[in-house]
C-alpha cells in the first residue's frame, strides 16, 4: 500500500509539472477535438517555431483514420478472451490477421490491453526507422506527429549521440534509447519516459522475426508495447500495435490510448513521406 501511495503522489506531481509546462503553448480561444471525442485547447507554435521549415507540417489537418476501425473502438471494450496474450506476441509474425486487430479491454488478470492497426500505403520501413531516430531530437518534430496532443520531446546528450551514431544501422539505432515526452492521450498532459528496446529483448523470436516483419519499435518498462511493420503487397507498410500493461489500468485510459494510437499513426502515415523527402534520409 505504501508503494501505491508513493506512486500516486509521484503521478500527481508529474501531471502538475506537465500542465504548467504546456500552459504557454495553448490557445485561450481555439479548441480541437481528439478522436475519442474529447475537446481540449488547441496548441499554438512560438514565433521561433513558426520560422522553422517544419512549421508547415504542423498546420496540415489531422488525417482521418479508417472509419471501420473508429467504429470498432466506439463500440466499447472487446471480450478479454479475444486479447492476444503477451506470451503469444510472436503470433504477430504470422501471415494474415489475428482475431483482434482493433480493440481494448481489461484482461482477466486485471491488466490492460489494446490493439491497433494502420495501413501506410506511401510509407517504407526505412522511413519509419528514420522517423524514430529523427523526431526525438527536436520538440517541433514531435509536435508535427500529433499537433493536438504532442507538446514536447527531449533526449539527453548520451541518447542524442546514440541516435546520431552512423556506425549503428538505422533500424537498430533507437534500441536502448530513452525519450521524455509531454503528451495528452486524452486524460490530461503527462511527462512520460519512453524506453525503446530491440524486438528480441521484448520477446520476438530472432529466427522468425524478419520473415514476418520489416521493422519494429518496442518498449518494455511499466508496459510492454510493440509496433510491428510488415510490407503490403501493393507497396507501403501495415503497422500493427499492441500494448500490455504490467499493472491494472482503468478502462477509460485504455480507451483513450487506443484512440490516440489510431489517430497519431494515421496522421504520421500522411505526413511522413514528404518529411522524409525533405529532411531524410540522414538523421541530424
Amino acid at each position: 500500500m505504501f508503494h501505491k501511495i508513493v506512486n500516486l503522489i509521484k503521478m500527481g506531481i508529474n501531471v502538475s509539472k506537465a500542465k504548467r509546462e504546456i500552459q504557454p503553448m495553448l490557445s485561450k480561444t481555439e479548441k480541437v477535438t481528439i478522436l475519442s471525442g474529447k475537446i481540449k485547447p488547441a496548441q499554438i507554435l512560438t514565433a521561433e517555431e513558426r520560422k522553422s521549415p517544419l512549421s508547415k507540417y504542423f498546420d496540415i489537418p489531422m488525417a482521418t483514420p479508417n472509419s471501420e476501425h473508429v467504429k470498432l473502438l466506439a463500440q466499447g471494450p472487446i471480450d478479454s478472451s479475444l486479447a492476444l496474450p503477451v506470451e503469444r506476441l510472436n503470433d504477430l509474425l504470422n501471415p494474415g490477421y489475428l482475431e483482434t486487430e482493433i480493440g481494448y479491454c481489461v484482461m482477466s488478470n486485471g491488466k490492460g490491453f489494446f490493439a491497433s492497426m494502420v495501413q501506410m500505403p506511401d510509407v517504407t520501413p526505412e522511413m519509419l526507422d528514420w522517423w524514430f531516430c529523427w523526431h526525438p531530437l527536436e520538440s517541433l518534430r514531435y509536435k508535427i506527429w500529433n499537433p493536438k496532443a504532442h507538446y514536447s520531446a527531449t533526449v539527453d546528450e548520451e541518447n542524442r549521440k546514440h541516435l546520431l551514431d552512423t556506425s549503428i544501422p538505422i533500424h537498430q539505432r533507437a534500441w536502448g534509447t530513452k525519450n521524455v515526452v509531454n503528451e495528452d492521450i486524452g486524460a490530461g498532459p503527462m511527462k512520460i519516459e519512453i524506453e525503446f528496446a530491440s524486438p528480441f529483448d521484448v520477446g520476438f523470436d530472432r529466427e522468425r522475426f524478419y520473415q514476418g516483419a520489416a521493422t519494429a519499435f518496442c518498449g518494455d518498462t511499466d508496459t510492454k508495447m510493440v509496433h510491428v511493420a510488415r510490407r503490403l503487397a501493393d507497396g507501403g507498410v501495415e503497422l500493427r500495435s499492441r500494448f500490455w500493461s504490467k499493472a491494472p489500468v482503468p478502462i477509460s485510459i485504455l480507451k483513450e490510448l487506443a484512440f490516440h494510437n489510431l489517430e497519431e499513426y494515421t496522421h504520421l502515415a500522411n505526413v511522413l513521406p514528404d518529411m522524409y523527402k525533405e529532411f531524410g534520409p540522414e538523421v541530424k
